[in-house]
């Protein structure tokens, strides 16, 4: 698509959500649940798949055309841009991740990425699978018969112990404050993207950004510490690997490299699979044929056993529930791409100096590429099914050259464990009443999800 504008007159201007003076939509984007999806959702279906929004001085623009979202995740992927173009300071995860594969910009992110795609390649993932299955058994031996759990701090707390082991060979002990961290970032990074403030107001959020980033840097150095101080171990994981890694010249990379991406792979390694697998028991409770499915799976294929990984392939029901799941409550509810100079993008021009936010919660749940979107339906992603679906309708894990580097290791032990979880327990939410969330980051319970246990 050409890129140049060459005839502005010519060029649409994005509709309009109508706002208030000054301010435009920002109180309908300071939801208190976090991301508006309602608010965004409801936009798109008013005002069409490329709608402008004002949001305090800052123009938004949202997009929910699979061919569009195809432009800026791929065909068109260097003109939007990771970073805010609009300050020199980072802001939102670039506040805590740095320069990381994850937060960095197009020169940046090549040579990060050229030097950690190998650490994930397939021979490192699924030698991680007994570690993912020792630490299920961990907490099935802690769930007894009748016990309520609060699901999302179980899924958190085994993610985190696998993570910890598989990528950095170690016991990760001091959970909770490093979940109450996990936490302050997601909504600092949140607020960043959705209230944008000048920066003579930025103080106190700057404030708290360094309290979390001090106690990410000690994970981060008691990581490095305890591998430096057993340098006699023989290790292969990817602490290790990032350690060793060399850079284009054959140097060591630099420390805040290290830094920066060993705080990335954990935490997005840890929440985002704790995030979906606690939306998978969820919807299992409400959906009981589903969970009979499923269970008639993982009886035939495991009849009790722990899985390996050679069960994987013979638990096709399993992983399309694990789909079904990241579609109906994606686990990242909304990407956001800067937008530096004036652009044309399907027709439209955009302005420079602005975002746009691409509402992964509206694509994966809207009636043109879905039946019955709000249904939980794993039978969408049969081989048949997903062939019908445009293929960025569907984006749990982003797309394009920028694609989550970690989604097989986040498939795999989501299969893994709830495979094992299933077969096991069922668990059940007793509380009638709405369970109300929080959208930051990624979407969580906002105050844990209570289930009762029933062994099997």
């Amino acid at each position: 698509m050409n890129t140049v504008i060459a005839d502005q007159t010519a060029l649409k201007t994005p509709p309009t959500v109508p706002g208030l003076p000054l301010v435009g939509s920002l109180f309908s984007f300071r939801d208190p649940a976090g991301f508006p999806v309602e608010f965004m959702t409801q936009a798109i279906k008013q005002y069409g798949d490329v709608v402008s929004v004002q949001v305090a001085g800052r123009q938004l623009y949202l997009l929910a055309d699979p061919d569009l979202v195809h432009d800026v995740l791929v065909s068109r992927v260097n003109e939007f841009h990771k970073t805010n173009t609009g300050t020199t300071e980072p802001r939102a995860l670039g506040r805590f991740l740095g320069e990381g594969i994850l937060t960095a910009d197009h020169e940046a992110w090549r040579p990060q990425r050229k030097l950690i795609q190998p650490l994930m390649h397939a021979k490192h993932i699924e030698s991680y699978a007994e570690t993912i299955t020792r630490f299920g058994e961990k907490l099935l031996a802690i769930w007894q018969n009748g016990a309520e759990r609060d699901i999302s701090h179980d899924m958190t707390q085994v993610t985190m112990w696998i993570i910890a082991e598989a990528m950095f060979g170690m016991d990760a002990t001091n959970t909770a404050e490093i979940e109450h961290a996990v936490k302050a970032a997601q909504a600092i990074s949140l607020q960043d993207l959705t209230t944008p403030l000048p920066e003579f107001l930025m103080g106190p959020t700057n404030r708290r950004a360094a309290d979390v980033n001090q106690t990410l840097d000690k994970v981060v150095e008691s990581f490095v510490a305890e591998r430096q101080a057993r340098p006699d171990i023989d290790r292969n994981d990817l602490l290790t690997l990032l350690l060793n890694t060399k850079d284009e010249d054959g140097q060591p990379v630099s420390r805040e490299f290290v830094r920066n991406n060993i705080l990335t792979l954990f935490l997005a390694g840890h929440e985002t699979t704790a995030n979906t697998l606690t939306w998978a028991l969820y919807h299992l409770d409400r959906n009981p044929e589903v969970r009979a499915e499923l269970q008639r799976e993982v009886d035939t294929v495991l009849g009790g056993r722990t899985p390996t990984l050679d069960d994987l392939k013979r638990l096709p029901y399993t992983q399309m529930v694990i789909k079904e799941t990241m579609r109906i409550e994606p686990i990242v509810s909304a990407l956001g791409r800067f937008v530096a100079a004036d652009l044309e993008l399907g027709g439209y021009q955009l302005h420079g100096n602005s975002l746009v936010m691409i509402p992964i919660y509206t694509l994966h749940r809207d009636p043109r590429w879905w039946s019955n979107p709000e249904q939980f339906d794993p039978t969408r992603f049969t081989p048949e099914n997903e062939a019908k679906t445009p293929k960025f309708a569907y984006i749990p894990f982003g797309g394009g050259p920028r694609v989550c580097l970690g989604n097989h290791f986040a498939m795999m032990e989501a299969q893994l464990l709830l495979a094992m979880f299933v077969n096991r327990y069922e668990a059940h939410r007793e509380a009638q009443s709405e369970l109300p969330l929080l959208r930051h980051v990624t979407t969580s319970p906002r105050d844990g999800l209570k289930m009762r246990l029933t062994q099997r």
